[in-house]
């Protein structure tokens, strides 16, 4: 019998004759895994062809017994070790009324796709970081297989297609009772009483709309559609905040939603996503965005009774563009206005009606400023007027919450670094079917496309 040290010497002894003086461990590396590859495809061939052999004609979905089409139907599948060949047999199920390969499900092979589950996930992880047509050549360099970018692509959109599938089996889960306390039955909380925060915002993705068409659309003053809204949302528990030894913040766990479907399919994805990370054991709800209709139109909606704050950059952005705006931007006259207003903010409990009554009395000198100052006046009162009860950021501060939307601002800022790469374009299908990917892949729920991969 053949020991593991006879197969340690046997590779050892192939590999060096392989090698030259004076060489580096990479290319040791590299040697090692060429005269190993044949061997442990054959072993991975081999063992494919023993499970095909076990497995049983049964419906996977009804586990009823197949009618046979065909024994020992032949298939041919690309490995990370190289191209393996192995035969299955063939039937189909009256109850489901599908035809079916059951060894093809049992080793998590899709369909006609001809990349075994670890080229699926090279491919997925791959697209998740550059264009295909960019990364042949490293995943060559980095696993020794030579995928070219239809393959790359093409794979990649299939696994976004599956985590597209999953994200909205679990929407439609939210629909139920039942559904509901499988998905929170997910969520790790700990036993004592917690806040979950929900950051909302939005960024444009192009897409390829009106192809050949933008020249005839811009010369009959229309919108060429190529911008659109993606719906983002990150959502963590407060405790999961902390800062790392060098004093920068850090989410130890998050949450994630993005998708371009629009608002009604991004509020339910949020909603799915919120039970799944706490929402039914939260002591508290917070909700932190800027001051878009849409956002508290949801968390009205969705939330009712979660305490909702404007992101305070905002805030003092409003703040700000007035005061240049009627002192000069830039201006030390500006900066002294604007000073008193930003501290009532921060330090008073009641600063949001503090800042009203400070406006309002503007209106007192309205006759000193132009009619468009005099508007931007009116319009920044009803701003503060309508948020009022969204700007308690002295408690908030108490509390240890965040009053910044920090962590929503770069979560679309990293999405975007994927999605608005130049020259890209996009269609609904394919980046909706990528954003699904992607989130999967931030929601630490990988191993839902690639069990081999672990929990």
């Amino acid at each position: 019998m053949i020991s593991e040290a006879d197969v340690v010497d046997w590779f050892y002894e192939a590999a060096s004759e392989l090698l030259e003086e004076s060489v580096g461990m990479g290319t040791m590396e590299k040697i090692v895994d060429r005269v190993s590859l044949e061997c442990r495809r054959q072993v991975l061939e081999r063992l494919v062809q023993d499970a095909a052999n076990r497995e049983e004609l049964l419906c996977p979905q009804c586990e009823q017994a197949l009618n046979v089409e065909e024994y020992s139907r032949a298939r041919r599948v690309n490995s990370s070790f190289g191209l393996i060949r192995f035969t299955r047999n063939y039937g189909s199920c009256n109850a489901c009324e599908q035809y079916v390969y059951p060894a093809d499900v049992t080793l998590g092979l899709q369909g006609r796709a001809p990349a075994s589950p670890r080229v699926q996930e090279i491919c997925a992880l791959t697209a998740l970081r550059a264009p295909a047509g960019q990364a042949q050549e490293d995943v060559r360099r980095m696993t020794g297989i030579d995928l070219d970018p239809s393959t790359l692509h093409r794979e990649a959109r299939r696994q976004g297609e599956r985590a597209l599938a999953l994200r909205d089996a679990d929407v439609e889960r939210s629909q139920t009772l039942d559904g509901v306390f499988d998905l929170a039955a997910r969520a790790i909380t700990p036993s004592t009483p917690f806040t979950l925060v929900i950051e909302i915002d939005a960024w444009n993705i192009r897409e390829r709309d009106n192809w050949g068409l933008t020249k005839k659309l811009r010369n009959a003053g229309e919108d060429t559609g190529r911008w659109h809204w993606v719906y983002t949302a990150t959502t963590f528990r407060l405790d999961q905040r902390g800062t790392t030894a060098t004093g920068r913040p850090v989410i130890a766990e998050r949450g994630y939603v993005a998708t371009r479907r629009g608002l009604d399919d991004f509020r339910a994805q949020l909603y799915t996503e919120t039970i799944q990370r706490g929402l039914l054991q939260a002591e508290e709800i917070l909700i932190l965005a800027d001051g878009a209709v849409w956002i508290w139109n949801i968390a009205d909606d969705r939330f009712k009774g979660a305490t909702q704050r404007v992101d305070m950059y905002h805030v003092r952005e409003h703040l700000w563009n007035l005061a240049n705006e009627l002192f000069g931007r830039g201006s030390q006259k500006a900066k002294a206005w604007v000073t008193p207003f930003l501290n009532w903010l921060k330090r008073r409990k009641d600063g949001a009606l503090d800042v009203i009554e400070g406006l309002e009395g503007l209106r007192t000198t309205m006759d000193q400023f132009r009619a468009a100052q005099q508007e931007t006046i009116e319009r920044e009162i009803g701003y503060f007027t309508e948020h009022k009860d969204r700007m308690d950021y002295k408690n908030g501060k108490a509390l240890g919450q965040p009053v910044g939307s920090g962590a929503i601002e770069s979560t679309c800022s990293q999405y975007q670094r994927r999605f608005k790469l130049p020259g890209q374009f996009w269609s609904l299908a394919g980046d909706e079917a990528f954003l699904a990917l992607a989130t999967l892949h931030r929601n630490d729920r990988w191993n839902r496309l690639f069990p081999h991969d672990g929990p």
